[in-house]
């Protein structure tokens, strides 16, 4: 009788859980409908391994309620006090930070890129065109940044010593812009966002300005009116309280770390400016001063903080774009640089271009061209290589097509 009991009471939560289970699914194909039909229509010369992912990425981005799930897990594991979420994909450090993290031991391999590098400056015909890379710093900053016990750390700042140690010995300059950042003004709490792997804005224009002085140390450029670009005195800030969640934050909810302020940072100074850039989506220039070219007011204006076009960040250049060309009619007469770089540079970009004629960015990620041979066949003073102590990895150096 126990054992019938036991049986009948299986059943029925069986039961329940599939009318729970189909029930959600009607509701989300009913919601999403038209999109989920979009993404299954085959489109045509798709592979079908990217047309697959696609599907997929499809579903899992527009799934019915989706954050409020997200946001319900993310407070049960704060409520647990759990200092890491779906297992060590996004890690919680001792200020409340979000970080992503690895199991390792070590810091990761870097002498073929740095072979790749050395090559690829080999191949650099215009002598009058420098090489140099910008180190980015990492969220895990030395010094200050501290994991609770049992969180692993990624030795992402070693791979970066190792790295730049190693293109030292092959001759090929470098600027780290770890270096000097607890001494930046700002605090070393508020260098990054709490929600996102990205340097604040406050931060990238610190970094801005130590870029500018560098250059102008080491190589001697005369950059014209150079105070009147690197003083932030000379820019508008416009704060919005708790008004963006980041990249580890839309994988977490806004319960579980603190939602992050954003700042946008622009001249005062007269500006002009032609902004061209093209995607998979579409290509075309923009056209009038630094905040009506260089920055996308959509994601300013959203309150939709969990939607990738209301990623404020990314308001600036249009976060990363395979290539763009930024024109800067004021400055005639300014530097003529390439940045290959990653999305910590796109802020630092912007800023960065006030003292340039022409700055071109090449993300490796989605360019399908050949950059040693766009640098080959354009007038450059400097070619920037920029990638973040994280991104280190082959995908990002894989500059020539064959």
């Amino acid at each position: 009788m126990n054992m019938k009991r036991l049986l009948i009471k299986k059943l029925i939560t069986t039961i329940f859980f599939l009318v729970i289970l189909f029930g959600f699914s009607f509701i989300n194909i009913f919601t999403n409908y038209n999109v989920i039909k979009s993404a299954v229509e085959k489109k045509e010369g798709v592979p079908l391994k990217e047309y697959i992912i696609g599907v997929e990425n499809t579903i899992n981005e527009n799934i019915y309620g989706k954050y409020k799930l997200i946001e319900a897990y993310g407070y049960i594991q704060k409520l647990m006090d759990k200092n890491e979420v779906a297992n060590f994909e996004v890690v919680k450090d001792t200020e409340g930070k979000l970080h992503f993290t690895y199991f390792t031991d070590k810091p990761n391999p870097t002498k073929s890129l740095t072979e790749k590098l050395s090559r690829f400056d080999d191949n650099i015909k215009n002598p009058q065109t420098k090489l140099v890379y910008l180190m980015t710093p990492d969220k895990y900053i030395k010094g200050h940044t501290e994991f609770p016990k049992g969180i692993p750390y990624h030795y992402n700042n070693e791979t970066a010593d190792q790295f730049l140690s190693n293109l030292n010995l092959v001759g090929i300059d470098s600027i780290d812009l770890r270096k000097g950042i607890l001494e930046s003004g700002i605090k070393g709490n508020d260098l990054f966002f709490n929600t996102d792997h990205h340097w604040k804005i406050e931060t990238a224009f610190w970094g801005f300005k130590q870029l500018v002085m560098n250059i102008n140390d080491k190589y001697s450029p005369n950059i014209d009116n150079i105070n009147l670009y690197t003083d932030i005195n000379n820019y508008n800030i416009i704060k919005y309280k708790d008004s963006f969640i980041g990249s580890m934050g839309r994988k977490t909810g806004k319960y579980y770390a603190q939602v992050d302020d954003f700042s946008l940072i622009y001249p005062k100074f007269k500006t002009n400016y032609d902004f061209y850039f093209e995607n998979k989506f579409t290509r075309g220039t923009l056209t009038g001063r630094f905040e009506e070219a260089l920055i996308a007011i959509n994601p300013i204006r959203k309150h939709d903080t969990y939607g990738i076009v209301s990623d404020k960040y990314f308001s600036y250049l249009y976060g990363n774009q395979p290539f763009a060309h930024i024109k800067n009619k004021e400055n005639p007469n300014g530097l003529k640089v390439l940045f290959v770089k990653d999305s910590l540079a796109v802020p630092l970009v912007s800023f960065f271009s006030s003292v340039c004629s022409d700055v071109y960015l090449m993300d490796p990620r989605y360019y399908k061209g050949d950059t040693l041979n766009f640098i080959n066949n354009t007038e450059l003073d400097y070619v920037f290589i920029s990638f973040s102590p994280q991104n280190l990895v082959e995908e990002f150096f894989e500059f020539t097509k064959n």
